[in-house]
């Protein structure tokens, strides 16, 4: 990746990372390389921060809720050609949205590591990774199963609320839209899915969209260990979760 540079022989920034694949849970590392440009300048600040990007439908992207924001260093002088390296490695929470499902990037969604220089008289030349975050192996048995019973995904949005029946760290949730199998076509519209993870769990909550939402805060709502996650039969609770969703009554506001 060439340098970002600030306008006016500014100095410019470029970040590396160690490992762009990461999970939930784990950390991304890597190193901020920053360059002086024409004359010494007063840097007030580096901050890192992960937000996700989504496509907006008109050829461009939206930023969504940050998932991380750190100041990586105090403030110093960066001389004229001055080469300065800062390390980082930073912790990534449990409920990191991830970007692919099964080995397929999930449509129209990324998330970004940027990069901000805060330079005295100086715009920020700014620097954005993209990092691919993968799912835990107890969800990818559960996404397996989603991908057996033949549900296709639609497309991924953000919702800065709660998910009921479980507990949740974030205030917000990603939730990945499904398309429901052949068979329940004219019976359900679209199926939600989210998912919540802590160090010892793994929860997902599903959802027919075109439904009324059940008085029992528990239907949709499954969580296991993540070592109990490849012994469940997944294809069997999934399927009888749809039958019930499909006997539900419909939503007045589809």
């Amino acid at each position: 990746m060439s340098y970002g540079q600030m306008a006016g022989g500014g100095p410019s920034v470029d970040t590396i990372l160690a490992e762009p694949n990461c999970k939930p849970g784990g950390v991304v590392a890597g190193k901020v390389h920053l360059r002086g440009g024409s004359g010494p300048v007063e840097i007030r600040h580096v901050t890192l921060a992960l937000m996700p990007r989504m496509q907006n439908g008109y050829g461009g992207e939206t930023a969504g809720p940050e998932v991380y924001r750190g100041a990586l260093t105090r403030g110093f002088q960066l001389d004229a050609a001055q080469h300065r390296d800062l390390a980082f490695s930073i912790p990534l929470p449990y409920e990191l949205p991830f970007t692919t499902v099964l080995g397929h990037e999930l449509p129209g969604f990324t998330i970004g590591m940027c990069t901000e220089v805060d330079a005295v008289g100086q715009p920020d030349p700014g620097d954005i990774d993209p990092i691919s975050v993968e799912p835990l192996e107890s969800q990818q048995w559960v996404l397996a199963s989603i991908a057996q019973l033949g549900f296709q995904v639609a497309n991924v949005t953000f919702e800065e609320s709660k998910l009921r029946g479980v507990a949740q760290q974030l205030p917000f949730h990603q939730e990945i839209h499904l398309n429901p199998p052949a068979a329940y076509e004219g019976r359900i519209d679209k199926v939600g899915l989210s998912f919540v993870a802590s160090p010892r769990s793994m929860a997902f909550v599903l959802r027919a969209e075109d439904r009324e939402a059940p008085r029992d805060e528990s239907f949709g709502v499954f969580q296991v260990a993540h070592a109990e996650a490849a012994e469940t039969e997944w294809n069997t609770k999934i399927g009888e979760w749809l039958e019930a969703a499909a006997a539900l009554p419909r939503s007045a506001h589809t």
